[in-house]
């Protein structure tokens, strides 16, 4: 992420929203960093993004009976979007291996960086499949889209 000096302005203004439209408190925000606040003054990029874990690959099997092109679709690289998304259910375990990547797309687009150009797109549920123990695994091909 840059490091930047934000204006005075700018900060009182962010500090204002934060209160009125979330209602963090003056003492949450005297703690906040430089760093803090300089991610709080770039969010409104992650607006302009959807991120897509899009299944690519079924190893064995997956009780929720996914099909090859499902997604999870997302907005701000983090918040999921039921009614957009294809996969067969909602579950944690490949939430919890699609999450690691999100990070890497919310600091890209902080960064003023293609999310699309990182190096890792891919991800897996965090079931072992059938061979290693579990019972099936599902591996995500994570993207962005303009919006």
């Amino acid at each position: 992420m840059v490091n930047e000096v934000i204006p005075n302005e700018r900060i009182c203004s962010l500090r204002e929203k934060m209160k009125r439209n979330i209602g963090w408190t003056d003492e949450e925000l005297d703690r906040l960093t430089a760093k803090q606040w300089s991610f709080i003054d770039r969010m409104h990029k992650f607006r302009s993004y959807k991120m897509i874990a899009e299944v690519v690959q079924i190893n064995d099997h997956c009780e929720l009976m996914p099909k090859i092109g499902d997604k999870y679709v997302f907005y701000g690289a983090c918040m999921l979007s039921a009614k957009e998304s294809t996969f067969p259910g909602v579950c944690l375990w490949a939430l919890a291996g699609i999450a690691p990547l999100t990070y890497m797309v919310m600091d890209r687009i902080l960064s003023d960086l293609d999310p699309n150009e990182m190096w890792r797109n891919q991800a897996c549920c965090m079931d072992s499949s059938v061979r290693n123990g579990g019972l099936g695994n599902v591996v995500f091909k994570v993207y962005c889209e303009k919006i």
